[in-house]
């Protein structure tokens, strides 16, 4: 765990995330729909506005820490009968008996110097009778104090200060790490309404070749060439056909509604406009040739899970260090100076002026409070270091699985290739002894649906490879459009 943590110290902010813009990868297509609709969503998306307001909640907590150099201002009175010192305990007993007493103070820690500083003013006005009644006294004094070995320099808001900051750089990684996974999510669903899209068109294609053959068909009844009886398997496909339009117009409108629920739950028409016939098949291409000439490999570091969990990690070891500094004794040197502004009528014998310097030493009786919140600290930080090394082991293995899905689907974009060639030669014969009379309707209907099979299944694997590619291409860590956070 050790080992772990010292490499997060030392890398977490050094490495920069490749994007697809810069390495040139086909992660975004080959058309500008999947980049306006990546734009639309950097704009429209509550996920990603949810987080950017945890970014800025975070950024209030630094300031919130600030605020410990903040200047106290604080007001006192009350009633006094017998003797009291005056603010600050700087001068001896010169408060009369029976006196109002105001007080107003000021204190103020010095970030250069490491110490407080308060300033005060006292008042008294004597109503006790006799000589002294109706007499009143004004005090001016001043304190400075040095933590000497607790809160030295202050320690501890400096240890919280940098807590606080490292708790931004997670904020901000997991706003990166949801903006990744939107676009992830809407370039798979752009697929599968490619893919929809596809299947739409296929079923089409379909429909229309049963139909004409189940027109042949009939004419062929008709002259009494073709058996009446081959015409109900035509109209047997001419229902499934049908029935697959149906299926295949379901599944593109489930397909747009993803991409409108990724989008924020609204989208434009001109957003997603009728793609090109073989706009699916390109990008699949675009994918399988850049998978083998530019393999894309894993750099742990540009993963903003891996730098969320490493910036966990040192906002807990922060934390860790802070309770330790609570768990020493409170050592300071302190030293202070008071003026008797004016004390009407003036009796006393003894100086305007006095001055005071000492150490104060305290503590808890056994840092019971303080040993408590030290081993929880410590068992934070240990969670956040294994979880930093469950990231690593996730990380690994999900690039692994995508490289292995990768190339599983290039290889099948070239066996489909060849079946769906196959399978049209087959149809093409197969029709030209319909028409010759050597064949059957049967026969014409069964290679039909062959290479609707056959493109089905090449429609199927260009999708398939699409989706390894942006699968391994987020697995690496490519941001797919860098994220600009809206006002």
């Amino acid at each position: 765990m050790k080992a772990i943590f010292v490499v997060t110290v030392a890398m977490v902010f050094t490495a920069q995330a490749a994007t697809a813009a810069d390495a040139k990868l086909p992660v975004l297509g080959v058309t500008g729909t999947l980049p306006a609709l990546l734009e639309l969503v950097r704009d429209g998306n509550p996920s990603l506005r949810s987080q950017s307001d945890r970014v800025a909640a975070a950024a209030y907590e630094v300031e919130a820490v600030d605020g410990f150099f903040d200047t106290t201002i604080s007001a006192a009175a009350g009633f006094a009968e017998g003797a009291m010192r005056t603010p600050g305990s700087l001068l001896p007993s010169i408060t009369p008996d029976k006196s109002w007493v105001t007080e107003a103070a000021l204190e103020r820690p010095l970030r250069h110097g490491g110490v407080k500083l308060r300033a005060s003013v006292g008042r008294w006005d004597s109503i006790g009778g006799g000589e002294i009644d109706n007499n009143s006294g004004t005090i001016a004094g001043a304190v400075i104090e040095k933590p000497l070995w607790r809160d030295r320099d202050f320690a501890m808001q400096r240890l919280e200060r940098e807590a606080a900051q490292h708790g931004v750089d997670v904020a901000q990684a997991r706003r990166l790490i949801v903006w990744q996974d939107t676009c992830h999510n809407m370039g798979v669903a752009y697929v599968d309404w490619l893919a929809a899209c596809a299947e739409m068109k296929e079923s089409q294609a379909a429909y229309g070749r049963v139909a004409q053959l189940l027109q042949e068909t009939e004419k062929r009844v008709e002259l009494d060439t073709t058996p009446a009886y081959q015409l109900a398997p035509a109209r047997m496909e001419v229902a499934f056909s049908q029935d697959a339009l149906y299926q295949a117009q379901a599944a593109l409108d489930a397909a747009r509604i993803k991409i409108m629920e990724v989008a924020g739950g609204s989208l434009p028409p001109d957003y997603l406009p009728e793609p090109a016939e073989s706009e699916l098949r390109d990008w699949a291409d675009a994918c399988a040739r850049v998978a083998g000439d530019l393999p894309l490999g894993l750099d742990i570091t540009v993963r903003h899970e891996w730098r969320a969990a490493s910036a966990e990690t040192m906002k807990h070891g922060a934390l860790v260090r802070r309770s330790r500094e609570e768990m020493k004794s409170d050592l300071s040197l302190f030293g202070g100076a008071g003026w008797r502004l004016n004390n009407q009528p003036s009796t006393r014998g003894d100086s305007d002026f006095g001055w005071e310097a000492g150490i104060v030493w305290r503590r808890p009786w056994g840092f019971a409070a303080e040993k408590a919140t030290t081993a929880a600290r410590e068992a934070e930080a240990n969670a956040a270091q294994a979880e930093l090394a469950a990231v690593i082991t996730e990380i690994e293995a999900e690039f692994s699985r995508a490289t292995t899905a990768l190339e599983a689907a290039c290889r099948r974009l070239e066996w489909v290739d060849r079946a769906v060639e196959a399978a049209r030669n087959n149809l093409e014969a197969e029709a030209e002894r319909f028409r010759l009379g050597e064949g059957r309707s049967r026969l014409v209907l069964d290679a039909q649906k062959d290479l609707t099979t056959a493109n089905r299944s090449a429609n199927a694997a260009a999708a398939q490879t699409i989706r390894a590619y942006i699968n391994q291409a987020r697995a690496a860590g490519i941001d797919f459009l860098p994220f600009k956070a809206t006002p």
